[in-house]
């Protein structure tokens, strides 16, 4: 069985394939769990298949996490619980209205899974332009959403000293630079870096800072083209005129995300001018 099927992320499933990555025990079973697309018996199918196949292994005591001797106890006895509740797990409910599940059921259920921090490669290096695989690159709207420039994802060395034992999931990050529709930058992290995927869209607006950005941080360019591509989309959005330094090369300006810019219509602009107006009140 090819567990790496279960692995949201396209690039980073291609990757492992492509480096041959072979999962120990327990990081098959979180990736069957933690699948959104494979059906209830494809899981099942998954679960029993690493039960016949892989080696057994403890789940040691954590945080968030009861000790278990057997893994493969765990998956046998998880698998029994999910088949007496399967009507409402079909329907996305806990097995049981939350104020009925105990701590063990909860364990069973979801916390042995997300109480542990797990470690994989990804192929993404600093200054790539990412985005998670369940969200949509151009959505800005929200903290930590649409695509953003990547620092660094936690699954270093330095990491796992630091998180294997006292991580759980929510400390699988992703870390870099995110936009909001206005233009502005900030720093965050999302959450897990398992479901990211490269940016293949054609960045838009104000999101194009992220292309600036992006080379920037690649070191191929320099600090006064990445600000002069932050105010040149920032004045375009708005409707002001702009006139470009001449002093720039054709390759500069390309690389800042400002080359050939489209020309906005006068009902692009006021949308603009209402959205930024509306942002603002918000924070009255």
């Amino acid at each position: 069985m090819d567990i790496l099927s279960f692995v949201n992320s396209k690039d980073i499933r291609n990757y492992l394939h492509e480096i041959d990555y072979k999962c120990d025990s327990m990081q098959a079973a979180w990736l069957v769990y933690q699948s959104y697309d494979k059906t209830y018996e494809e899981k099942h199918k998954a679960w029993q298949w690493i039960i016949d196949n892989m080696p057994d292994c403890e789940m040691p005591e954590r945080r968030r996490c009861i000790a278990r001797s057997s893994v493969h106890a765990y998956l046998k006895e998880l698998m029994e619980f999910r088949d007496n509740h399967k009507k409402r797990i079909l329907k996305g409910k806990a097995p049981k209205p939350a104020k009925k599940m105990s701590a063990d059921e909860w364990d069973l259920y979801c916390d042995a899974f997300e109480g542990r921090w797990y470690c994989f490669p990804t192929p993404f290096k600093k200054g790539d332009i990412v985005c998670a695989c369940y969200d949509k690159p151009h959505n800005h709207n929200y903290v930590c959403s649409g695509a953003f420039v990547l620092d660094y994802i936690s699954n270093s060395e330095t990491d796992m000293e630091k998180r294997s034992v006292y991580g759980d999931v929510t400390d699988m990050n992703g870390y870099g630079w995110f936009s909001d529709y206005d233009g502005a930058v900030y720093k965050e992290a999302m959450h897990n870096y398992m479901d990211l995927e490269y940016c293949t869209d054609d960045l838009a607006g104000q999101e194009r800072i992220l292309i600036a950005l992006s080379n920037t941080v690649k070191g191929e360019l320099e600090v006064d083209l990445l600000l002069l591509s932050q105010r040149v989309l920032m004045m375009r959005d708005y409707g002001i005129d702009y006139d470009m330094p001449g002093w720039y090369t054709d390759e500069g300006i390309e690389l800042a995300g400002i080359y050939n810019l489209p020309k906005l219509s006068k009902k692009k602009i006021k949308k603009n001018m209402e959205r930024l107006e509306k942002h603002c009140r918000m924070w009255e």
